[in-house]
């Protein structure tokens, strides 16, 4: 599709600026595993060693540690010298100083660099490095101090070169493997565990500054609200896609692969795509230290400038204000609701959480809210008349549309209206962005009717089999089990009905994490139901026997299961064919659900699940 607007007008393809095809390496000499400098011989007293090291960095650029630069005593020709110190600067030919291995690399960004210097220099600097340059010398010295312990499985050694003589030494190289994707996988998980969840918007504009700010680069649409952000991305993504346009979706969390957060026209992004973007990136953003979340919304920003979308629907993942997909200027902001979840970050009351989900809009850009109670309208009201953002309240535009909807949930009966109600708004957009698309009821239709099939969603409502009736739910909070209740209780009705008189039993598997409201939670679930407590293979998992003790003392009644797994196969085994069986109580129960059936083979792997 041909672009116009500020948009188009922007080169896709051009060159970043951060040194995609260059290499860090690091130079030591070392003698019992000491560094070999400061207190002993540096290791170019050596003839071998300093023509190795003139070869090495000739026409490149060296990253040196202060006492490193000092003891060479002059600037080296034919390279570009970084020195890194906090306490002098040197003034010399093609030399300057910084005060950290993160703005040395920054500096460095695009060339081939190379590093020498001391302990403390190195121990930062291993993580990073593609290839080690080791000259270790068999012989006593005194070193300044260790050589930092690398772990020897990621890396392949490609050369070791004996040289005899007075003093006998080894030269070795070590390249660093290539990561496979779980590799890659784990590797982001891991940044959770280093920096778990951060609010703030520095970090994300430091390390999408690196990346050229890819998400500036295609319009985009920003979904806030505690419940339902997820369905109305979905539902918006499948009708601009229905209507012809390439479209980017980035949503949290996922559910059996990381990937399902990052999609185009629905399709996830590739592995070999998140591998090569690890692998092309962390020498810069590893210094930065970004948190899982900031790491994968860049991913997902620069996959989406990669593969030329048109559009881009952005969730946005905690609160909104300091969320970092925060850091986009869309075209059109959606905040769903406000309700009570995660008040630890975001305030103990609806009007500090509504303030916390506002801050997502953004001046003279039109914002649609879903629903709204007196405190929270006030808020979005204030906000919106302040950045003089045209609002409008979905409650007070009901819009019929007959279809056969996708998405079957009760509570989907409000996300729809809120979909419906940012149509107009955002065709205005488009337009105003040059873009023009299909238009028309029965695209709207189709898209509203495919959801699940055009972009990937699961876990809402779905059904995973008929006899018996068994579905999921991602419901996790207070808000949004006061819908599902009843959806359950109406299912339950249903099923008894059809059973006519036969053995019929609801059968709920559930559990639920250790940061929502287990109390309040219980005490909407239906007396009438055998139970199944479980929990989720995450460390927030509150563990089966609590949630089983919980809703003991609330009059229900049950077994602990260790797993979701075994929670699941005891349902379906105890289960007749007129039965129902509901699994929820938090996205996490689903998603070990999901991953299970789809690894047992219970159900197809099927991209379209019938919901």
């Amino acid at each position: 599709m041909s672009q116009h607007g500020k948009y188009g007008m922007l080169k896709r393809h051009e060159q970043k600026q951060t040194g995609e095809n260059s290499m860090l390496a690091l130079i030591a000499a070392f003698a019992e595993n000491q560094i070999i400098g400061n207190n002993g011989r540096i290791p170019w007293d050596i003839p071998e060693e300093k023509h190795r090291f003139r070869d090495l960095t000739m026409g490149h650029v060296i990253i040196m540690g202060r006492r490193t630069y000092e003891e060479i005593g002059f600037p080296l020709p034919g390279r570009e010298t970084i020195v890194i110190s906090r306490t002098r600067q040197f003034n010399a030919p093609h030399c300057k100083t910084v005060s950290s291995l993160a703005q040395a690399l920054e500096l460095a960004a695009g060339q081939d660099a190379f590093i020498c210097g001391g302990a403390r220099l190195y121990e930062e600097a291993l993580p990073l490095a593609d290839v080690l340059y080791l000259t270790e010398i068999h012989g006593s010295f005194d070193g300044d101090t260790y050589f930092p312990v690398f772990d020897r499985e990621q890396y392949v050694q490609t050369e070791q070169t004996c040289v005899a003589g007075e003093i006998p030494y080894t030269f070795l190289t070590f390249r660093r493997k290539a990561m496979d994707y779980p590799q890659s996988r784990a590797y982001i998980a891991g940044l959770t565990a280093k920096k778990g969840i951060v609010l703030g918007l520095q970090p994300m504009k430091d390390v999408l500054q690196r990346l050229g700010n890819p998400q500036d680069r295609y319009p985009v649409i920003h979904i806030a609200g505690t419940n339902g952000k997820g369905s109305c991305s979905h539902s918006i993504a499948a009708i601009l896609q229905e209507a012809g346009l390439k479209v980017g979706l980035y949503t949290s969390p996922h559910l059996v692969t990381f990937r399902e957060r990052i999609r185009v026209n629905g399709e996830m992004i590739p592995e070999d795509y998140v591998t090569g973007w690890v692998e092309r990136n962390r020498e810069f953003f590893e210094p930065l230290g970004p948190s899982f979340f900031e790491l994968t919304t860049a991913m997902a920003f620069e996959y989406f400038r990669d593969a030329e979308v048109d559009i881009a629907v952005i969730e946005v993942g905690l609160g909104g204000r300091l969320d970092c997909t925060n850091i986009i200027t869309p075209i059109l902001s959606v905040i769903t609701n406000i309700s009570f979840d995660h008040t630890q970050f975001l305030g103990d009351t609806l009007s500090k959480i509504a303030r916390e989900k506002a801050g997502i809009i953004k001046r003279g850009v039109p914002v649609v809210i879903g629903e709204t109670t007196a405190e929270t309208r006030q808020v979005f009201e204030e906000r919106a008349s302040e950045l003089s953002s045209p609002i409008i309240f979905a409650e007070e535009h009901p819009v019929r549309l007959d279809c056969n909807y996708d998405l079957r949930g009760i509570y989907q009966n409000l996300n729809r209206q809120t979909v419906l109600n940012c149509l107009v708004p955002l065709e205005r957009a488009l337009r105003t962005e040059g873009i023009k698309i299909q238009n028309g009821t029965q695209i709207v239709q189709r898209a509203l009717s495919a959801v699940c099939k055009l972009t990937g969603l699961r876990g809402r409502w779905q059904t995973l089999g008929h006899s018996p009736l068994a579905v999921c739910d991602t419901g996790h909070n207070v808000a949004g089990w006061k819908y599902l209740s009843e959806q359950i209780r109406q299912t339950a009705t249903l099923c008894r009905t059809k059973a006519a008189g036969r053995d019929y039993t609801t059968r709920i598997i559930f559990g639920m994490v250790d940061d929502k409201d287990i109390e309040r939670v219980i005490e909407m679930l239906p007396h009438d139901a055998v139970y199944y407590f479980t929990q989720a293979s995450t460390h927030r998992a509150i563990p089966a026997s609590t949630v089983r003790d919980k809703a003991e003392s609330r009059g229900l009644t049950g077994e602990a299961y260790g797993s979701v797994a075994q929670a699941y196969m005891a349902a379906t085994a105890d289960a007749s064919e007129h039965d129902f069986i509901f699994i929820g109580g938090s996205s996490y129960i689903v998603a070990d659900l999901l991953t299970y059936i789809q690894d047992a083979g219970v159900i197809p792997n099927d991209s379209t699940p019938q919901h």
